[in-house]
């Protein structure tokens, strides 16, 4: 859900310049489709609206806008897995004259058929010669949900840095609870020169074998991190999945001991993390209050909004935003802690609850929570209500994905 919500964020102030007045009034056919709705009925006005909200190509004040249509294409033709909006989204990408910028655009669309499930068709959309970056990882991780591995192999060799290619076979490996996966991760980290970089890769693999219950695989690839906050990190992760104090207080060592500048805020992030997990609140606190800075960051921030969302969810709602103001207020970071705060009652089924804490953040961010709430409904087949909320989202770039979103999950 993370890198999604990053993803829609970075996407939608792309944009945030160029989006037309207000949304029209809702035509006769989107009513009729609320009082009954179906999942063609949906796919329709999602694919109206994506229409209607874009403004004319001749005018030069909205050409930006007009050259990210090819991203909410994209995500429609996905969730409808529809190969004719596909190759719309597709003569929308290559239609930009810039090659940087086309070749950018159709990394997008091919990701997004990866997702759908087309990685044949996402390979031959990646312009020639193209690596294909983050839509070459997808394309991998669609070829293993599809049980191709020598295909899905392949498809991470030919990405550019052992680095990206550690990293995704370590999502495959999680996403298909293969482990085989990460025995190929492991074999390309030791084939790496610079001890560093294989100290910072070590600890993927580590996590990603506690997650797949095998403890002592994961115990191993930290002994074979040399960097105290590499370990540190990774423990604090591993007491956090396992349920183990013991490992924490190894985290916690090995984080003390660390007398290095730039990775410390990710490494008592990791800390704070493991100490909500196990139930340890006022360590967590204690954790977060300390290393804290006038300009916190979002790793730690973040945490404060996890916090804050387990007392809140026990009942005490005054707690929890005391402890939001106390510790982030009047900085910048304080939207951060109150989304994870929402994503966290949203998790919980708390919509009523998510929207009060949503009006406090930027118009994005209420834009992104809305649309998670409503395909929680949709996951709920509470469908009337789902639409209801999709209906709120201002930034047409969020609204008609979102509906096409909504609309996947409706029974045929």
């Amino acid at each position: 859900m993370t890198r999604r919500w990053i993803w829609w964020s970075a996407w939608l102030m792309a944009v945030a310049l160029a989006v037309p007045g207000a949304a029209a009034p809702p035509s006769e056919e989107w009513q009729a489709c609320r009082r009954n709705p179906t999942r063609a009925c949906v796919f329709a006005e999602a694919i109206a609206r994506l229409r209607d909200d874009a403004p004319p190509g001749r005018d030069p004040q909205f050409a930006e806008w007009d050259q990210l249509l090819y991203l909410r294409l994209s995500e429609i033709a996905a969730a409808k897995r529809d190969r004719a909006l596909f190759d719309e989204a597709k003569r929308s990408a290559e239609a930009n004259l810039i090659a940087d910028s086309r070749r950018s655009a159709l990394r997008w669309v091919a990701a997004a058929q990866a997702r759908a499930g087309f990685a044949d068709d996402a390979a031959r959309t990646l312009d020639d010669g193209d690596g294909g970056g983050f839509a070459a990882e997808a394309i991998a991780i669609a070829r293993a949900r599809a049980g191709q591995m020598p295909a899905a192999v392949a498809a991470v060799e030919g990405l550019a840095s052992i680095d990206m290619q550690v990293r995704t076979l370590v999502r495959i490996a999680r996403t298909t609870r293969d482990s085989r996966y990460l025995d190929r991760a492991a074999t390309a980290i030791r084939g790496l020169d610079d001890g560093y970089e294989q100290s910072a890769l070590w600890p993927l693999l580590a996590v990603a074998h506690a997650e797949l219950g095998a403890l002592e695989p994961a115990l191993d690839a930290v002994r074979r991190s040399a960097v105290s906050y590499h370990r540190a990190q990774a423990l604090a992760d591993i007491a956090a999945l396992t349920q183990d104090p013991r490992r924490l207080g190894e985290a916690r060592g090995y984080a003390t001991g660390f007398d290095g500048r730039g990775h410390e805020d990710e490494v008592w992030a990791a800390i704070a993390r493991a100490e909500i997990a196990l139930g340890v609140l006022d360590g967590a606190r204690t954790t977060l209050e300390t290393h804290l800075t006038p300009s916190p960051s979002r790793a730690l921030a973040a945490e404060v909004g996890a916090l804050a969302a387990v007392y809140w969810l026990r009942g005490d709602k005054q707690v929890a935003e005391k402890l939001i103001d106390a510790l982030l207020g009047g900085t910048w970071t304080i939207g951060e802690a109150r989304a994870v705060l929402a994503r966290r009652l949203i998790a919980a089924g708390r919509f009523d609850e998510a929207r009060q804490v949503s009006f406090l953040a930027d118009e994005i961010t209420f834009d992104n929570l809305s649309a998670d709430i409503a395909l929680k409904q949709a996951e709920a087949r509470a469908f009337d209500a789902a639409l209801a909320t999709a209906d709120m989202i201002q930034h047409p770039a969020r609204r008609s994905p979102t509906l096409a979103e909504i609309a996947a999950l409706i029974p045929e």
